[in-house]
């Protein structure tokens, strides 16, 4: 069961990640700030009533929304994820539910990150964790007792978080492959993407997810193999004015087979972002930092 959690949380923050990525270009240069088509430009016909403007297309939205991303230097999420677990091994059957919160709020550059998740499992209770990533260091608090994670783990976790962010071409590439499942509308003073994905689509999408994680994971990667995706429906949203993130929601149906159980599962994740640029830098607090220097602590 840890494992299975273990794996859909690296999906989900990558996910997360991904979604308010950031890349300065092949060449270095700066993004040009997305601009929009407004009524009485050059295009109406003269005689003519000025239009309402029209919804961008899918590509049209995913690129503007890559491009403003360019310039994006950090953000907070909050994430609110249940997930409905039924396991049988052909005699008993055996259902559970577990609700997790997330809180988190991340710098592009550096890469850096603070996040708080409270995970209720039923029978084993709440379990809270905080952890700091930095440049100079990764902190752990799990239910209070703070640890410091040896030099190799801190390598991979860079390494993992680095790879997310790909850059505006590699973004539509990806999603390409779900346009045809994808559609705009929009929402008071947002823009939203809604695709329902299935077949294909769905495994090379999840892959997708999976190669920005880095591969680094082999027993992730491996498990990711074995799950059956029935389906997906994501819910993406964007500032009209700015095309920056403004909420994401997953839901997803898999299901997979792992010595000779059977697991199903059927998660709904729901995403807000805020506070774009408004995050300066992640500090870790001295009471991390005084109770990782015990040895004890050091995993």
């Amino acid at each position: 069961m840890k494992k299975w959690t273990v794996a859909l949380l690296s999906v989900i923050l990558v996910m997360g990640i991904t979604a308010c990525s950031k890349d300065e270009g092949a060449d270095g240069g700066t993004a040009t700030p997305p601009t929009t088509e407004q009524p009485g430009s050059n295009n109406e016909t003269p005689g003519e009533s000025p239009k309402e403007d029209a919804l961008p297309t899918v590509d049209e939205l995913i690129q503007k929304s890559a491009e403003a991303s360019q310039n994006m230097k950090s953000f907070a999420m909050d994430a609110d994820i249940k997930q409905m677990i039924t396991m049988s091994d052909g005699k008993n059957k055996q259902e559970q539910n577990v609700d997790m919160s997330m809180k988190m709020e991340t710098t592009l550059n550096p890469m850096e990150m603070v996040q708080e998740i409270i995970m209720d499992v039923p029978g084993e209770g709440k379990q809270n964790i905080k952890q700091y990533i930095t440049q100079n260091g990764v902190y752990s608090s799990v239910d209070g007792q703070w640890f410091q994670l040896p030099e190799e783990s801190v390598k991979e976790i860079m390494s993992s978080m680095e790879m997310t962010t790909e850059g505006p071409e590699k973004q539509l590439e990806q999603f390409k492959s779900i346009a045809k499942d994808t559609k705009v509308s929009e929402e008071g003073d947002a823009y939203i993407l809604t695709a329902d994905v299935s077949g294909d689509s769905l495994k090379e999408l999840a892959k997708s997810y999976m190669n920005q994680a880095g591969g680094s994971n082999d027993q992730t990667a491996a498990m990711m193999e074995q799950m059956d995706i029935k389906s997906m429906k994501i819910i993406y949203g964007v500032k009209k004015d700015t095309y920056l993130p403004t909420k994401s929601d997953v839901d997803m149906v898999m299901s997979m087979d792992q010595e000779g159980q059977s697991i199903s599962l059927d998660m709904k994740m729901k995403s807000t972002y805020s506070k774009h640029n408004e995050i300066k830098k992640i500090e870790v607090p001295q009471e991390a930092l005084d109770g990782a220097k015990s040895p004890d602590n050091v995993k």
